[in-house]
């Protein structure tokens, strides 16, 4: 029976004890991301889930941004998705889609979304714009099905992605369209209205930047504990610092309109990720909670007793000072000792505490789930667009100070586009 009770502790103590990739693994890729040296970022990704989607379309993502052409993996990884496309339904949600992959990640509608049009924009980089065309149409289906009437999801940032995609394949009129969606979910936004009631033709050139160091999740504060519900404590934050660029080539001058929505791509996550697996990620959370308190509740209890056998110890110490004291008939020694067995209570008392808030901080920290909390990182938290009257020969990116890093790729497709990434962290 006491065998049988030490592995169940055993078991609650190893929870997380898995092979995913967690910040930590993260923090040289991220810091070479953050200098836009994509090569390196590449180089260092984590290993640990190196075959999941996480980790394809990290890799493709970036791989894309340093100008790559190899998609195979990529489009692998499309493929299968289909097959493993679910429709669901939540009150909170009203209706969603996601896919389950092989090591247990439950993709989100941005992250597949993307998927398909990244391998389309792979597509058109390799001269297969038939191909591209096909993957435009599924991203497009997914964005306004009609399966979803209610609650489906969209996105303004997804709608710019897919209206670039249509245009590199010389589709402008599916282009328009979505541009014209887009300026329909953001009205504020002048230059998306722009974009849905101009014209494009072969010679110009559009231009989109993804901006912004990458979102990352943190335990939220504003959130009282909830010891059934982890993944409700969390929240995404962005640290770009929204700066204002332009592309400059020779002496012409193309500025750029920032457009902010991609934050939504992440709470949407959040969400969808309680929404998809309450019970299953209840269940494992309830059991983290459970090992922790354990843990705690021991640690707490030696604490406390080495607390009270220390302050007691003094006030000993104090009333033996006191005896002298009245032995030696002096009032002086007497007032020692009771000021020693004084502060013996109070030491105890304040020990006390501090090991229960010591607890209570250890255990908030244990249940922080922030560093093992899974999407695809390095996505953009926002984009600079911009359209060109003429090809770009040349071009530069215009930033402030000049020596901030940023890459820009060759212009592509039978309409051009541009594609480029500018970190904007302000740490060169």
């Amino acid at each position: 029976m006491r065998l049988s009770f030490y592995s169940y502790v055993l078991l609650l103590l190893c929870i997380q004890c898995t092979s995913i990739a967690k910040r930590q693994e993260y923090e040289d890729s991220l810091r070479a991301y953050k200098k836009a040296n994509l090569e390196n970022a590449i180089s260092y990704l984590p290993t640990e889930e190196k075959k999941g989607f996480i980790a394809v379309l990290e890799k493709a993502h970036l791989g894309f941004l340093n100008g790559e052409t190899n998609y195979k993996t990529l489009e692998k990884l499309a493929e299968e998705s289909k097959d493993r496309l679910r429709f669901s339904a939540s009150r909170s949600l009203k209706s969603f889609f996601y896919m389950e992959s092989e090591e247990g990640y439950y993709a989100s509608e941005a992250e597949i979304i993307y998927l398909h049009i990244l391998l389309g924009l792979y597509y058109v980089r390799a001269g297969e714009f038939d191909k591209g065309k096909v993957q435009a149409r599924f991203a497009g289906n997914l964005l306004s099905g009609e399966w979803s009437a209610e609650g489906q999801f969209d996105d303004p940032t997804l709608r710019l992605l897919l209206a670039s995609l249509w245009l590199s394949t010389g589709s402008i009129d599916e282009a328009k369209v979505d541009f014209r969606k887009a300026s329909q979910l953001k009205p504020q936004s002048a230059a998306l209205r722009a974009m849905a009631n101009d014209n494009y033709n072969k010679n110009e050139e559009f231009i989109l930047i993804f901006g912004g160091p990458g979102a990352e999740p943190e335990m939220d504060p504003s959130v009282n504990l909830n010891f059934l519900r982890g993944l409700r404590n969390l929240k995404f934050r962005q640290t770009g610092k929204q700066s204002q660029l332009a592309i400059i080539d020779g002496v012409g001058k193309t500025n750029l309109s920032l457009e902010k929505d991609t934050l939504g791509w992440y709470e949407r996550h959040l969400t969808r990720d309680n929404a998809i697996s309450e019970l299953i990620e209840d269940s494992k959370y309830f059991q983290l909670v459970s090992a922790s308190a354990l843990k705690e509740g021991t640690k707490g209890t030696v604490k406390v007793t080495g607390a009270i056998l220390a302050g007691a110890t003094i006030v000993a110490l104090g009333a033996g000072v006191v005896y002298l004291g009245v032995e030696a008939n002096s009032s002086e020694l007497g007032a020692i000792g009771i000021a020693i067995m004084i502060t013996g209570v109070q030491l105890g008392a304040e020990w006390i505490e501090r090991s229960y808030d010591d607890a209570r901080r250890n255990m908030r920290k244990d249940l922080d789930i922030s560093d093992e909390y899974r999407f695809v990182r390095f996505f953009p938290e926002y984009v600079w667009i911009g359209k060109s009257k003429s090809g770009l020969v040349s071009p530069k990116l215009q930033v402030r100070p000049d020596n901030l890093p940023y890459t820009l790729s060759p212009a592509m497709g039978k309409v051009k586009v541009r594609f480029g990434f500018f970190p904007d962290n302000q740490r060169p």
